[in-house]
């Protein structure tokens, strides 16, 4: 469709003049270790790039860099990665790309060969807030306060990494959530595989339930 052209729509026995949008170019596929693609789902988006350059994600899909930091605080993005090696495809060509939505929170996207998923690491958030009170001393105990969050719903191999937790799934809808004490993990849909950062054991989590990494 051109950009400027209006189509008309028939209302019941009226006719309305709807303008049209720009059409999706065709992107490049995603690249194993250094590009995705995204496209805005809804409200507003903001992307930086590894080189620092900024935007809002507008209409038109978009083929990123690995590292790009992603703010989908007031929004929702569709996120396109290609397969990992170790995920069971012999190649990153193929039509195949593992297929999730990211919204509440921000993050940085890595694709380290050592893991067999897309990695999602949640950016943000003032860790300074989380300071002991004096009352607290000499237990120093951490404020139960959140400090970010990531909604996720999808489909593929997809590692969500909190401060203290890292949560690896196959296509569930799950949030990944980091408080002053802690990472929590809850699933609303599907299996989590959730590893604690701190004491390095791995929880399976079901729908419905959530897994608490506390801080050490």
């Amino acid at each position: 469709m051109v950009a400027g052209i209006a189509c008309v729509v028939m209302l019941g026995t009226g006719v309305a003049l709807v303008p049209t949008g720009v059409a999706n170019p065709v992107l490049p596929p995603p690249s194993f270790g250094h590009a995705i693609d995204i496209g805005l789902v809804s409200g507003t988006v903001i992307v930086t790039l590894p080189s620092r350059r900024s935007f809002t994600l507008g209409p038109q899909d978009r083929h990123i860099p690995i590292g790009s930091l992603i703010d989908t605080t007031h929004g929702r993005v569709d996120l396109r990665a290609a397969p990992t090696p170790k995920s069971g495809h012999a190649s990153t060509s193929a039509v195949r790309v593992e297929d999730a939505q990211f919204y509440g929170g921000a993050f940085r996207v890595r694709q380290p060969r050592a893991l067999p998923a897309t990695q999602i690491q949640l950016a943000g958030g003032q860790s300074a807030s989380c300071r002991a009170s004096a009352q607290d001393r000499p237990a120093a105990r951490l404020p139960h306060r959140v400090l970010r969050l990531l909604n996720a719903s999808g489909s593929g191999r997809f590692q969500t990494v909190g401060r203290y937790a890292a949560a690896t799934v196959r296509g569930t809808i799950w949030l990944t959530e980091d408080f002053c004490d802690g990472t929590m993990v809850r699933v609303t849909r599907g299996v989590v595989s959730v590893l604690d950062r701190v004491t390095r054991a791995t929880a399976v989590v079901t729908a419905g339930h959530s897994f608490f990494a506390r801080a050490p």
